[in-house]
């Protein structure tokens, strides 16, 4: 296994490690569990109570080191003038969004090279607990991280001489942790050159806020919000329900009153039978087209009560937060947040779940999708949204070698519309801008019905699972009542796709082999081919991949089973298993299949895609300030804008040295308000 300073060599960071790790003040009230990084440290509240430190060379280890709060800027602006703003070091953390933003809110510090300790745990585990003291306990630490609650609500100057060494001793443990789990865990990364740099970008985009709030629209939004809690309470009240806050969102009570006017529909609990109340239950569901008015309304309060509270803390967040950095925001993105590698929302707003405008006509409350219309692009410059089209479903054909639909995606074709025209016989294409609205509607419900019909079932969704989900859309639940879209309907959906392109049902059925097999015979592995094909793309012959080149390699290691991606990281499915009855599983999933291990490779693949991009724009130079999933939001001054995103499409349309053969295409559009 390759060292820690071989891997940092390998991605082009400094050798030398500079481990930090600020103290601050913190009470009952004011604490990260409450408020975001951004707002505790900009908080006027705010202070250092003492900064640990330590130097990692080879070699040439310093002890770790405290300094007290007077002390801390002397050293880092002595730090960071000889050593030109700490560029050479690699600065090692554990939560960098919360250390690095000190630095630079205080300091006016910024780091040029940041490896956060969670982000290396998270490309092993992403779902494990990443607490510094689980993180110790788990790789072995020789030393136990202390408790951090015997300095609640003390100052610095508050604190007694023992107090003072007592924190200046955790605080030096606490490094000494931290530097122990780096040269844990950075040894064990893969593709170092490529994850990085992009954690470090992923760093960058918080500590850099460009996005500018709209504050007022959010005010409105609150407003409207707190209107549609109350809207279903007075229609009760009107129908002479006595529905109160209490009534609605009590469990308890909220049965006795729902069983007034209808039975309450009941789901397997651990104990017996229970209310099924939750918002994904076909039991809530049924309520809220229930022919009785009180039944409909009791549904639709409780729902609301549960959810709006939650859309109007996340707006808040959002004020609260350009607030306190003079109108603006970061994209704060958590690295590596999911199993394939997906970055994740975080610090209270999630910029990763911005809601859209649905599919097949669905669509989430529009006070809901206006939230996205909070960012703004600031005066002289504009939004320039660019994304990976059909990404997933290019990645499956194009690994299962369903050679058809590679080609199809290849020459532009409208796949959704065709499929339903091919199924149905139906006229189908995209809405026109002067289509009239009812014909549009009917359009994009029908395309939809293709669309989810591909994007579903390249994973393996199956009828029912599908019938479910369109009785919950309110704008298709009245054809399925009306008898339009029967069960039959979506199962002829289902049946039709698998037969087109039975290719992907046969990668499930391989990939779920090559699990089963690897996992069962430990010391064995496996390689997955596909047959080279001579497709074209743009009447260019594509250079794919021939049959003696695998696309995955499957093998098992110390409890966990691995596929390694084409692009040379890894999955990793930790204390994999073939159970007695034959079916597969790990630790944070009793029951996989093909399906769901086909999803994962294409959101990872994803992610790959979009990380080198990432990275090939950062060179250029290029503005990026949030991506979410499959699409990059730059900022373009205006007068140059339309020169600016063809550049950056070109540069995102580069197809990896890996991915022969996978017809990439970007769409984009320009706006001063963030669309979806």
């Amino acid at each position: 296994m390759a060292s820690w300073e071989d891997i940092l060599h390998q991605a082009g960071y400094p050798t030398t490690i500079l481990t930090l790790d600020f103290e601050t003040y913190f009470s009952k009230d004011y604490t990260l569990k409450k408020l975001s990084a951004i707002e505790y440290v900009c908080d006027p509240r705010f202070e250092v109570t003492g900064l640990g430190m330590q130097r990692l060379e080879h070699k040439a280890d310093q002890a770790s080191q405290f300094f007290e709060p007077e002390e801390v800027e002397e050293i880092l602006n002595s730090i960071a003038k000889n050593d030109r703003g700490l560029s050479q070091y690699t600065v090692v953390c554990q939560n960098s969004k919360f250390d690095c933003l000190i630095l630079k809110e205080h300091f006016r510090i910024v780091p040029k090279y940041t490896i956060d300790l969670i982000d290396l745990e998270r490309m092993w585990d992403s779902r494990t607990k990443h607490s510094l003291e689980a993180m110790a306990k788990r790789w072995g630490s020789p030393t136990v991280k202390g408790d951090t609650n015997q300095f609640k609500g003390y100052r610095w100057n508050d604190m007694s001489p023992e107090m003072r060494k007592d924190l200046a001793d955790y605080c030096k443990n606490d490094v000494d942790i931290e530097t122990y789990l780096l040269q844990k865990l950075l040894p064990l990364i893969p593709n170092p050159e490529i994850e990085l740099p992009l954690a470090t970008q992923t760093l960058q985009l918080f500590l850099n806020p460009q996005i500018k709030i709209d504050i007022a629209l959010g005010e409105k939004l609150k407003r409207g919000m707190r209107l549609e809690v109350l809207k279903p309470r007075l229609e009760l009240r009107k129908l002479g329900v006595p529905a109160s806050k209490t009534s609605i969102s009590k469990n308890k009570k909220f049965v006795e009153l729902l069983n007034s006017y209808t039975d309450v529909p009941m789901k397997p609990g651990k104990n017996g039978l229970i209310p099924a109340l939750a918002k994904d239950d076909e039991g809530l569901r049924d309520l809220l087209v229930h022919p009785k008015p009180e039944v409909r309304l009791l549904a639709e309060a409780r729902q609301k009560l549960k959810s709006w509270p939650l859309h109007i803390a996340r707006v808040e967040s959002l004020i609260n937060q350009a607030k306190a950095r003079g109108g603006l925001i970061g994209a704060p993105l958590n690295f590596h947040a999911a199993h394939t590698g997906r970055w994740g929302g975080t610090e209270k707003i999630n910029l990763q779940n911005l809601a859209g405008e649905g599919r097949g006509g669905a669509a989430p409350h529009q006070l809901i999708q206006q939230i996205r219309k909070m960012l703004v692009a600031p005066p002289g410059y504009v939004f320039g949204m660019l994304d990976y089209a059909q990404i997933q479903a290019r990645i499956v054909a194009w690994l299962a070698g369903q050679h058809d639909l590679v080609q199809d995606f290849a020459d532009g074709v409208d796949i959704y519309s065709n499929f339903m025209r091919e199924t149905f016989g139906w006229y189908v294409r995209k809405p026109a801008d002067d289509d009239p609205p009812p014909v549009a509607r009917l359009l994009r419900i029908r395309r939809g019905f293709g669309k989810d019909t591909i994007l579903g079932r390249i994973f393996g969704l199956g009828t029912g699972t599908a019938f479910d989900r369109a009785k919950a859309n309110k704008d298709i639940r009245p054809m399925i009542d009306s008898g339009e879209c029967s069960w039959d309907f979506f199962d002829k959906l289902t049946k039709t796709f698998r037969k087109k392109y039975s290719k992907i049902p046969e990668f499930w059925s391989s990939i779920e082999k090559a699990w089963r097999f690897v996992t069962k015979f430990t010391s064995e592995t496996y390689d997955y081919f596909v047959e080279r094909s001579d497709l074209k793309y743009c009447g260019q012959p594509i250079h794919c991949r021939t049959s003696f080149e695998p696309l995955l390699k499957f093998h098992h290691e110390d409890g966990a089973t691995f596929i390694t991606l084409p692009s040379g990281r890894f999955l990793r499915y930790p204390q994999a298993k073939v159970r007695q009855d034959g079916k597969l599983g790990y630790r944070w999933r009793s029951n996989i299949w093909g399906g769901f291990l086909t999803e994962n490779l294409a959101q990872a693949i994803e992610v790959d895609i979009v990380g080198e991009a990432l990275l090939r724009l950062e060179k250029v130079g290029a503005n990026v300030v949030l991506h979410t999933h499959d699409d990059i939001t730059f900022l373009f001054e205006k007068d140059r804008a339309e020169e600016d995103m063809k550049k950056m499409s070109r540069i995102m349309s580069i197809i990896p040295d890996w991915a022969h053969g996978l017809p990439i295409a970007v769409e984009g559009k320009l706006c001063e308000r963030y669309e979806k």
